[in-house]
């Protein structure tokens, strides 16, 4: 059986990451059937009446045939989106288990998301993370930002705890008015201080969307003898017997997620969990297709 070209997997063995992201777009644009991003960069005003040199194929022809007269409709281009791409680099975004680490999924995902804005002119900045800032990219819409972009996604290393509530705390003077602000994170973090922190930017009709990526061992604890679990921000270490824990901590986990879900449903955040073996092109189109569906394209139109 031939390989999936879009399997994280077989994606991480690409080195260069712009050749990635953009094998992952070209999937994700061939495989929606009707385009989320058509016509989504004008808005349309009103109809004037049809006068030599203008455009035929702005003709409404609807509107010809109830009145028998020409009108074209006229558009006005809209200011381009400004997106902001947060993505966590705390110890636990190091963790894999037989595929590839979440770092190496959401990098991907963040560079896809990257190629895709900038290819529509959309300003694109990104911020990596820990308990402190690693690295701050101002948004820029020149398509060779997207080379700073990679380059600083193919560096990325793990460490440290996580701090998102005190992250994004830095920057709610900085983004201003109706940005996307979008956060790649396992989110093992305080949920209720993030969830309270991301309100801030709701006041300034900044739009929201949370990528939580999480390991298939994380989600489902498959693990059968006694096993010694280390903490990869800190020096714990703990003995235990996973058959005897397994029920709780899936009830807990589970516990966990519902209460995120719930709280962005509440609060109008866009919420998406992703299995990091999951193929990156169908998490991209199941997401696109349904904020299309939802009439709320991957663009401010």
């Amino acid at each position: 059986m031939p390989e999936n070209p879009f399997d994280p997997v077989t994606l991480s063995k690409i080195a260069n990451m712009e050749l990635r992201a953009r094998l992952v777009v070209d999937g994700v644009l061939s495989g929606i059937h009707k385009s989320p991003f058509k016509g989504s960069s004008i808005e349309f005003l009103e109809h004037k009446e049809y006068s030599p040199g203008n455009e035929i194929k702005h003709i409404d022809w609807k509107v010809h045939a109830r009145t028998d007269k020409y009108y074209i409709k006229e558009f006005e281009e809209e200011t381009n989106l400004k997106c902001y791409i947060f993505i966590d680099t705390s110890g636990s975004m190091g963790y894999k288990s037989t595929g590839i680490s979440k770092l190496e999924y959401a990098s991907t995902l963040a560079a896809s998301l990257s190629y895709l804005l900038l290819n529509q002119s959309d300003l694109v900045g990104m911020v990596s993370f820990g308990d402190k800032i690693v690295q701050y990219i101002p948004p820029r819409s020149r398509i060779t930002h997207l080379h700073v972009l990679l380059n600083t996604l193919t560096t990325l290393k793990t460490g440290g705890k996580s701090n998102i509530s005190g992250i994004l705390n830095e920057f709610v003077e900085k983004i201003g008015r109706r940005s996307l602000v979008i956060i790649i994170s396992d989110f093992l973090d305080d949920i209720k201080k993030i969830i309270h922190q991301l309100k801030y930017f709701q006041v300034k009709k900044n739009e929201i969307i949370l990528f939580h990526i999480l390991d298939p061992y994380e989600l489902t604890f498959p693990f059968e003898t006694i096993t010694y679990f280390e903490s990869i921000e800190d020096d714990r270490r703990i003995l235990a017997e996973p058959k005897a824990i397994k029920e709780r901590y899936l009830a807990e986990l589970n516990r966990y997620l519902e209460q995120f879900k719930q709280s962005c449903l509440e609060n109008r955040i866009d919420y998406w969990l992703i299995n990091t073996t999951t193929a990156l092109d169908q998490s991209l189109i199941k997401f696109l297709a349904r904020r299309e569906s939802a009439s709320r394209p991957f663009h401010k139109g």
